[in-house]
């Protein structure tokens, strides 16, 4: 594969149609990195009840996708709307449709790029037990537990061989759902169902696994960009340790625990490259450790959608790098800039990131 420069990849786009299959936040900014970056034609899916939404503001043409709020999943209605609009690539934003690996297979099929990785290292990256057996056989430590989903006879084995506390967590599980803990086996049996059930309902996928529950620990996050080239840069680590049922609520980079030592931060760093080279993902990903009082780092899974936060821009705010710029070129063979970080990614800023309220978020110098 030829190695292409940012202005090639200009010609390549400039003055044609690039979707965004997303709403809200996600779609504004990728919106305008579209129109300001790439110099391309911004269009967006929406629903009837999105068609007045501040996002459209962005977009230069909008795909109505009907009165049902979870088109925005019908990824085959999607593309066949991008193809009939004379749409070239589409980005999927965060969320909704954008960690399904058949997303990108489909829009190869289809003959329009997606901004993204490949079908299969999303699927190796983004299955939480596939990530878990490949790190596992990479020497990157996981939370101890199961090698696959389990039964209840299987999970109460494993419950005894670990010790309560534990985790039931759904297989395909993401943003901090499908969690239950389990702090007695009297407990097991009905949390069981209930999070299988809830597996399916919100994952189309009810197989749960086990893992330890661990306390005393930091929630820390790298992210990792990779082009197709074999070039993969870590960031440094986002501190994503409040939260609430699972949810991040403050983000800060780099983390203020005095834990984090440089040759740690290194460690969960090059743990983050050896996942996503082994895999020949590229694009963004996000790389998530436990770590706890030890300084001892545990792998808890990797998130495959084309973001720089799950909640917010944190680290982007502290590295001069833009997100959706970066997402683009990589997709299109673009060589990495990230692959000389000295002259194009320098941390320049402290910053930590607050959920307020429901999906509002403020940020805050550090």
């Amino acid at each position: 594969m030829i190695a292409k420069t940012f202005q090639e990849v200009l010609s390549e786009v400039e003055g044609k149609k690039i979707l965004v299959a997303n709403r809200g936040i996600s779609a504004r900014r990728v919106l305008r990195s579209i129109r300001e970056r790439l110099r391309a034609i911004p269009v967006l899916t929406v629903t009837d009840v999105d068609m007045t939404s501040p996002a459209t503001a962005g977009a230069h043409e909008l795909i109505t996708l009907g009165a049902d709020p979870r088109a925005y999943l019908d990824i085959d209605t999607v593309i066949k709307k991008a193809k009939a609009h004379g749409v070239v690539a589409i980005h999927p934003g965060w969320g909704f449709a954008s960690e399904d690996s058949e997303f990108p297979r489909k829009c190869a099929e289809a003959g329009i790029i997606f901004i993204g990785s490949s079908a299969e290292a999303m699927q190796s990256l983004g299955n939480k037990l596939d990530v878990r057996r490949l790190a596992m056989g990479l020497g990157i430590p996981v939370v101890p537990g199961s090698e696959g989903s389990v039964t209840i006879p299987e999970a109460r084995a494993i419950a005894k061989k670990i010790g309560f506390p534990i985790m039931l967590k759904a297989e395909g599980g993401g943003g901090g759902r499908g969690i239950y803990e389990i702090y007695s086996e009297a407990q097991l049996e009905s949390a069981f169902s209930k999070a299988s059930a809830m597996a399916q309902a919100s994952f189309g996928n009810p197989r749960l696994f086990v893992e330890k529950l661990l306390t005393s620990v930091r929630h820390i996050e790298i992210q990792v960009a990779a082009d197709m080239h074999g070039n993969v840069f870590a960031f440094d680590e986002r501190d994503c340790s409040v939260q609430r049922n699972h949810q991040k609520l403050v983000e800060i980079t780099p983390s203020p625990w005095r834990g984090m030592t440089d040759e740690l931060r290194q460690r969960l760093k090059d743990y983050a490259e050896r996942l996503v080279r082994e895999t020949g993902y590229y694009s963004l990903a996000t790389v998530e450790f436990l770590v706890d009082a030890d300084g001892e780092p545990y792998l808890i899974e990797v998130n495959t959608a084309c973001r720089w936060s799950t909640a917010s821009p944190s680290a982007a705010t502290a590295w001069t790098s833009w997100k959706s710029r970066s997402t683009s070129r990589l997709a299109a063979s673009c060589a990495s800039t990230a692959a000389t970080p000295g002259r194009f990614c320098t941390p320049c800023s402290c910053v930590s990131t607050a959920r307020t309220r429901k999906t509002a978020f403020r940020r805050m110098p550090a």
